[in-house]
């Protein structure tokens, strides 16, 4: 019998990576095609096969059987000599494009691909928690000569930004077109979780980490100091993607505008 399931979402995350090798983690929600059949199937064994296609032509496929339990599941793949990708001034732009197939009966049943960057961009742990953060991109110091807050009005203007240019998207969450720029142009970015009209930010958060999640130019996330919903929204960020830092404090006196 043919699956009822299908990928409601695909969230790989870049686990570890260096000059040598890279650790990514493919997490997937499965989801019905027909609610009224699809409770065991959401519990049970599924077949998953993971492709890798990067610019220079490298190539990597994985297939697994991947238990699922209330239809998530998970799958890691590891590669050698990965292509990393860097903010302009310290290396390339490295894309790939990173895709996950559902098969049963040994047909594809549905398929979903994301343009993923294999990248670390971490706090520096000797600058946490001051007012000025240092990021370490692939472990090594990212000089950060100006910060630009990019507010909604500025996205259609062309962004002043290198990459030593830090981008603060404020008051809204930035559209794919900004994210994918940034991407291409090897410029860093940090997504502000913006005030909620209902005062509930968090109901925004997990659709937009998996919409974001996969850009290399994402740096991590601004929380801000709202002191518990801060802290609700900070754990919330980290249990879905722990590879991104979330920031608290940014240097808001010596903040440059976009123009």
């Amino acid at each position: 019998m043919r699956s009822p399931l299908r990928f409601d979402s695909i969230r790989p995350l870049v686990r570890y990576v260096d000059d040598e090798q890279a650790v990514v983690e493919a997490q997937f929600l499965a989801a019905a095609r027909f609610p009224h059949d699809a409770t065991p199937w959401l519990n049970r064994q599924v077949e998953v096969a993971v492709e890798i296609h990067g610019t220079d032509g490298f190539e990597d496929e994985t297939r697994q059987l991947v238990q699922l339990e209330a239809g998530l599941g998970s799958v890691r793949l590891e590669l050698v000599h990965p292509q990393r990708w860097w903010p302009a001034g310290m290396g390339e732009q490295s894309l790939y494009e990173f895709a996950m197939t559902m098969i049963a009966d040994g047909k594809t049943i549905d398929r979903r691909s994301v343009t993923l960057g294999l990248t670390s961009v971490r706090e520096d742990p000797d600058t946490a928690g001051e007012p000025e953060p240092r990021l370490l991109v692939n472990g090594q110091v990212c000089a950060i000569r100006s910060v630009l807050m990019v507010d909604r009005v500025d996205e259609n203007q062309l962004l002043p930004a290198g990459g030593d240019s830090l981008l603060l998207v404020r008051d809204h969450y930035g559209p794919d077109l900004l994210y994918q720029a940034a991407d291409r142009a090897g410029v860093l970015l940090v997504q502000c979780v913006p005030v909620h009209p209902t005062g509930r930010p968090e109901v925004d958060v997990a659709a937009q980490v998996e919409r974001l999640g996969t850009h290399p130019s994402l740096a991590g996330w601004f929380v801000g100091h709202l002191g518990q919903i801060s802290d609700d929204i900070a754990r919330c960020i980290q249990d879905l993607d722990p590879t991104r830092s979330v920031f608290r404090q940014f240097p808001v006196d010596t903040l440059d505008t976009a123009a």
